[in-house]
């Protein structure tokens, strides 16, 4: 997984580091903020970055790598409010292409990628830092609480009262697993 870096400059608004065949996701000067959307993203997406290793090893172990790679960008665009041209984007794809290759993977539909995704990212950031699950999904961009718990409600598909009770990172990573498990591959071409 690549690491999300912040370039910072001197108060000249000169770099302080030479060019590299480095990406960076944001800059940031001392005398103006710019890409302060980009940093946030940046820190949100290496916040407890053993977890989202550990899952995606898990994912590689029992999947193809084209899935891994598929959930990797799922997950980047995971920390904001994203869509499916968000994720056909960062998989360098067109929006009908993106559906028909997960159509290929038997996969979920890239809609639903997206907000298993999402839900991951709001669970494992929640445990991370101690914060309510409401809290976090606020910071991630839904409007309120009731938002998100109907998008957890509706993609786990479980309308029962328990599902706040049982909603967490792992639970959430096991549902995940099991999406993409249950489908039996076929070659992409």
């Amino acid at each position: 997984m690549s690491v999300p870096l912040v370039g910072y400059g001197n108060r000249n608004g000169e770099e302080d580091v030479e060019p590299l065949d480095v990406c960076f996701v944001g800059s940031w000067r001392p005398t103006a903020s710019d890409s302060v959307g980009a940093i946030a993203s940046a820190v949100l997406r290496a916040a407890d970055m053993h977890t989202v290793n550990c899952f995606l090893a898990a994912i590689a172990e029992r999947t193809h790598a084209e899935i891994k790679h598929i959930f990797l960008a799922v997950l980047a665009v995971a920390v904001r409010r994203s869509t499916v041209r968000d994720l056909a984007a960062a998989l360098a794809r067109s929006e009908r292409s993106l559906r028909r290759h997960c159509a290929a993977l038997r996969l979920p539909p890239p809609k639903k990628l997206l907000s298993l995704g999402r839900i991951f990212t709001v669970e494992r950031l929640a445990e991370w830092s101690g914060q309510p699950s409401g809290a976090v999904a606020m910071a991630l961009g839904f409007s309120d609480y009731a938002n998100y718990r109907r998008l957890v409600r509706n993609t786990l598909a479980d309308a029962s009262p328990a599902v706040p009770g049982r909603v967490g990172a792992e639970y959430v990573r096991r549902v995940i697993l099991q999406c993409l498990e249950r489908r039996q591959f076929l070659p992409v071409r």
